[in-house]
């Protein structure tokens, strides 16, 4: 009984530990890995969650005060997690929705240990004491992080390539959105902490508690504030106004020392958003990035146009699959397919819709995204639950229920414009599991199971948990860990040289684990690189590129709706000289995304590499056409107009954009060049330098197309105005003019 009651405390000690490890996920960023910033702390989250699950079951098998209790919000949850598992199993690329990729690692896997986490941390951290102690920790290692958000700002220290100290903050996160949203958290969960001290304390012995809370929640907000993500600064702003709100219409107690507080927040708040949007364009505003930022929420806004644009295209692929959707992972394949020509200027592989409701919408259909808001739910019901015998007795008070309805609307409407990361789903799941504990408790809910094995045994039970536990962890991170690495030493230079390279990239993808669609691509790549290098070696140059051409192929019938192996494909093709292979599989590329104009392209220079000017025209007139606002469709277009001798269609295309300047293009001067239209370029130019008076090239551009319209005055006039704008463009100037001179300039 002796030995098992010490093994029963080794194993609380080792579940407990693993818990309070995963607030220090934010500081692991190996640059050892691919994707430092994602892998590190997602394969830390889930070996320490299989950690922590084999102890906490080996405990809950033979102790029932370590069991979950009969909780809605845990049932909400499991549901949640079972629908998202056959949406995946019938999705479109079930491999990669249980998985994913090292760019997100999310999928199924990193949902089931999220719920195995609020599990097991509402059984596990047990009393109040433990809890408060735990986010206490928290919000230390939310200080630390955002210590280093400082030393980021000031210059000082960097984990970003081009790090400015100007840029917005990411911390240890590489991403300001996953910074951002961490801060969000911690911001609430020091004005939970700093409520319940209050609450609990006599007037007179507040101060110390208040000044630690208030400093951590000043900071933490400072920090938010300076990764200028709108979606979630407007989070935290809404997030606090419901909880204001909510305290002033629920507090019954007129004299609660909350409720004023609570409606200076109010005021505050009302006042401050107001008073911004008045001075919203005024100079200062724009010389403060995060202020400069949020003054630019607009519908107009490029990154407004580009989530609006992608909620409609979501829209469409909820409507081909309703009911469960399309699978986890899989936006991109819907982004394809109902490609919005409007989105030409943006990223052109989003993989994520940028909106918790659509993207669950489209990972799990109308049941997943039901299941994923019935969690809200229960955790709200949870929160406001009243008894009905005893009014006034509750499992949360007013207060707390108020921020903590105020955290999870923060969340929720942060994640309206942006996505989870292994952190923001981590504290949520935390968040959620407080709030299973403190209702259980309070309810009184009976454990999930009654029935125990012998104490006698729990040694037995002990040993057999942990090996579950490597065995669990050994097939979901041992393979992944060991496919990253070989991706790592693959695109890094080795003493072997390329062919050492190219046996380094087999084996990774030999692995078939998380990253083979990753690592196939890279090979593509670096085969493309290879083949462009002028007298290497041929032998290596055929096998990166019949190794890449096969690998590709395997993805696309791995994955066989997803444009990006195929256009992969032709591009690879195209790289190697082989153009008829490269047009089949371009083809192939156009047929899954047929709006998506940088594919046309592409077909379009692989046409006009065959010879096939008939088909270049096509494309390009396709993807102008497509949306004509297009300017870059619109200059290719006219520019291969030009070349092919149809100056009407291309007077047609210009004529519109040569007033704004837009039609001053080196493609359109190229081909103007090449058949000697002088005139055509002088008249682009001179409106261009009109608009543009401060561009130096813009001159010698104009002066250029003057010279060789044989107006040597014109060209000189135009060089000696562009001299005045300094003393160094003059000196650059002067040569020029003297060649003009002397007859002598070289046109180019």
């Amino acid at each position: 009984m002796y030995g098992s009651t010490i093994l029963e405390k080794t194993i609380r000690f080792i579940v407990l530990g693993a818990l309070f490890l995963l607030l220090l996920i934010p500081f692991l960023v190996p640059q050892s890995l691919f994707f430092p910033f994602i892998t590190g702390k997602n394969f830390a989250f889930r070996i320490l969650i299989e950690i922590l699950a084999g102890g906490w079951l080996a405990l809950a098998l033979v102790y029932p005060k370590y069991r979950p209790r009969r909780s809605w919000i845990l049932a909400a949850f499991a549901v949640f997690v079972v629908i998202i598992a056959l949406a995946d199993a019938l999705g479109a690329y079930p491999f990669k929705s249980f998985w994913s990729n090292y760019e997100r690692m999310d999928g199924w896997v990193t949902l089931a240990h999220l719920f195995v986490l609020v599990v097991v941390a509402s059984s596990m951290l047990n009393t109040a004491k433990l809890w408060r102690t735990f986010w206490q920790t928290a919000l230390g290692v939310s200080i630390a992080v955002a210590g280093y958000g400082f030393l980021q700002l000031v210059g000082v220290a960097s984990l970003t390539v081009g790090f400015s100290s100007l840029s917005r903050l990411d911390a240890t996160f590489g991403n300001p959105i996953y910074l951002a949203v961490y801060m969000l958290f911690h911001v609430f969960i020091a004005a939970l902490l700093w409520a319940q001290a209050w609450a609990a304390s006599a007037p007179g012995s507040r101060l110390g508690f208040s000044l630690t809370y208030g400093a951590v929640i000043v900071i933490d907000t400072m920090v938010l504030l300076l990764t200028a993500t709108r979606g979630t600064i407007l989070g935290l702003v809404g997030g606090a106004l419901v909880a204001a709100i909510l305290i002033v219409l629920f507090a019954r107690d007129r004299k609660n020392s909350f409720v004023r507080p609570a409606a200076l927040i109010i005021a505050g708040l009302l006042v401050l958003s107001g008073g911004f949007f008045a001075v919203r364009n005024a100079a200062w505003v724009q010389n403060v990035s995060f202020l400069q930022r949020l003054g630019t929420i607009s519908a107009s806004d490029s990154t407004t146009k580009a989530r609006f644009y992608n909620w409609q295209m979501a829209w469409e692929g909820v409507k081909e699959r309703p009911i469960l959707g399309w699978g986890q992972e899989n936006y991109a394949l819907v982004f394809d397919k109902y490609y919005d020509p409007r989105m030409y200027n943006a990223e052109q592989w989003f993989d994520r819709v940028h909106n918790v409701v659509f993207d669950w919408l489209v990972a799990g259909g109308i049941l997943g995204l039901l299941g994923y808001l019935s969690i809200f739910a229960a955790a709200l019901a949870a929160l406001w639950h009243r008894r009905r015998d005893e009014e006034n007795v509750a499992t949360f008070t007013v207060v707390e229920s108020s921020i903590l309805t105020g955290v999870l609307s923060a969340y929720f409407f942060h994640n309206l414009f942006v996505f989870d990361n292994v952190t923001s789903y981590m504290l949520f799941g935390l968040v959620v599991a407080y709030i299973v504990w403190r209702r259980s408790e309070a309810a009184g809910s009976a454990h999930l199971w009654a029935q125990s094995l012998p104490v006698k045994s729990f040694a037995y039970v002990a040993v057999v948990a942990v090996v579950l536990v490597w065995g669990a962890a050994y097939w979901i991170n041992a393979t992944a860990l060991a496919q990253n690495r070989f991706l790592i030493y693959a695109i890094s230079p080795q003493p072997g040289g390329p062919g050492k390279n190219l046996d380094l990239i087999r084996l990774a993808i030999s692995q078939n684990s998380v990253g083979t669609q990753e690592a196939r691509e890279q090979l593509v790549q670096m085969a493309m690189k290879i083949i462009s290098v002028p007298n290497y070696d041929q032998d290596i140059k055929n096998q990166f590129y019949e190794t890449a051409a096969q690998e590709i192929k395997n993805q696309q019938d791995a994955s066989p709706l997803d444009a990006r192996p195929a256009l992969f494909l032709g591009l690879l093709h195209n790289a190697a000289g082989n153009y008829a292979a490269g047009a089949t599989a371009l083809l192939h590329a156009h047929e899954l995304s047929p709006k998506k104009q940088s594919i046309l392209y592409e077909m379009a220079q692989n046409a006009q590499a065959r010879g096939d000017i008939a088909g270049m025209m096509q494309n390009l007139k396709t993807a102008y056409e497509l949306y004509t606002p297009n300017v870059q469709a619109r200059i290719m277009y006219a520019a291969a107009s030009i070349s092919t001798g149809n100056d009407t269609v291309a007077d047609q295309l210009l004529a519109p954009i040569i007033p704004t300047g837009e039609a001053a293009d080196p493609r359109i001067a190229s081909a103007y060049l090449q058949t000697k239209r002088y005139d055509k370029i002088a008249a682009i130019w001179k409106a261009y330098v009109a608009v543009h008076p401060d561009d130096v090239q813009g001159y010698f551009t104009l002066a250029a197309a003057y010279y060789g319209m044989n107006d040597r005055v014109k060209a000189t006039e135009v060089l000696v105005e562009v001299s005045k704008i300094s003393p160094e463009v003059a000196a650059q100037a002067a040569p020029f003019i003297e060649q003009i001179k002397q007859g002598t300039l070289q046109l180019r």
